[in-house]
């Protein structure tokens, strides 16, 4: 008899951002790996805090209620961390795994308690981080992580090594195949993503002081601040996630985060040395190099797979992009077009989940 897994989503609009891109792609890559889907309604985020904690203890219960009913003895459902409902999924696993058996398997888009929100776009509770990231990710039988400096933290954190794995870097599913042109005269970058002040105040300040001033940036997403853009700057507007490859350009793709140009600095900025950036996933998954700050933890990552250069200071692009010779940018694109084609198919989401059924059934 076939293993019976289960892959949790939630019913959520599509919209023109990554925001639910990555979600998106597990449930589809899970749904390759022969998971049922359990759906899950979306949360009523619009409504005032007490209908929605009406909604969690109703609305919320009654799902719980329902995968315990489904889920066949022996199974394994896999989470995606973070979900609505933290307290309410750290009652419930427990009561899941107990009465039918059910291994649970938890892959990490984000910890919060680590993060601490986006400035402007995303407001978090120290408490409720709390529970999620170090009480609820602990009832899990098998945690996936970002990479080896997530998951270092983790059992600095008291989690158990044995449980733990490391997903390398996300995959970006896309049937669009773009393969990268040669390095151009000028050069360029591009910055995909929230290009909010408040998320990516680095953007507006690329060009200060006459730095960069032969680099062009070409910027693609929501939230751009044209009043404060320059003549180095081309907005070309923001498209459907799945769509983005097709119309990206520039020599490099861009990871860094928070308000500064010389460093990666606040929450969002300190995060990077933790978290692997959905966007690298999505320069690489469009056949175009990366440049990411020397201390992020994707900087391993970049390096060991040659896919791209890491940077102290945003000011360094122009001169490090100049100093790369045809022949070394033409190597570098064809590793990333061999691991972009892993990315597009899945391939490290489905290691990852492989591993954790194995460790479910040891």
């Amino acid at each position: 008899m076939d293993l019976n897994k289960y892959i949790i989503s939630i019913n959520r609009e599509k919209r023109n951002t990554a925001g639910v891109k990555a979600p998106d792609d597990i449930v589809s890559i899970c749904k390759e790996l022969g998971c049922r889907e359990y759906i899950m309604p979306c949360f009523p985020k619009e409504k005032n805090k007490l209908y929605q904690k009406a909604w969690l203890i109703i609305s919320g219960s009654h799902n719980w209620k329902k995968l315990m009913d489904a889920a066949e003895a022996g199974s394994i459902v896999i989470y995606q961390h973070p979900m609505y409902g933290n307290r309410l999924a750290e009652k419930m696993i427990p009561v899941i795994q107990k009465r039918k058996n059910v291994k649970f398997i938890v892959l990490i888009h984000d910890l919060e308690s680590l993060r601490g929100g986006i400035k402007g776009v995303i407001n978090t509770s120290a408490k409720t981080n709390d529970i999620a990231d170090n009480v609820l990710l602990k009832k899990f039988d098998v945690v996936i992580c970002h990479n080896e400096h997530m998951r270092q933290y983790l059992i600095d954190e008291g989690f158990d090594p044995e449980k733990l794995i490391s997903l390398e870097i996300f995959d970006y599913l896309t049937a669009v195949e773009r393969v990268q042109k040669g390095k151009s005269d000028v050069p360029s970058i591009a910055i995909a993503g929230n290009l909010a002040i408040g998320k990516c105040a680095y953007i507006y300040n690329i060009f200060n002081e006459g730095n960069n001033s032969g680099l062009s940036a070409n910027l693609y997403g929501i939230n751009f601040r044209e009043d404060q853009a320059c003549k180095n700057m081309l907005y070309h507007g923001s498209y459907k996630p799945e769509e983005l490859p097709l119309h990206m350009e520039g020599d490099f793709g861009l990871v860094w985060d928070g308000n500064s140009a010389e460093t990666c600095a606040g929450n969002t900025g300190e995060y990077l040395k933790y978290n692997n950036p959905h966007k690298t996933s999505l320069y690489l998954a469009s056949g175009m190099p990366v440049i990411v700050w020397s201390q992020a933890a994707i900087a391993d990552f970049v390096l060991e797979r040659g896919v791209g250069i890491t940077v102290d200071s945003l000011y360094e692009i122009e001169e490090k992009i100049r100093g790369i010779t045809e022949e070394e940018y033409s190597q570098m694109c064809e590793r990333v077009n061999h691991i972009g084609k892993q990315i597009r198919e899945g391939s490290y989401t489905k290691a990852a989940i492989k591993k954790g059924i194995e460790k479910c059934l040891a």
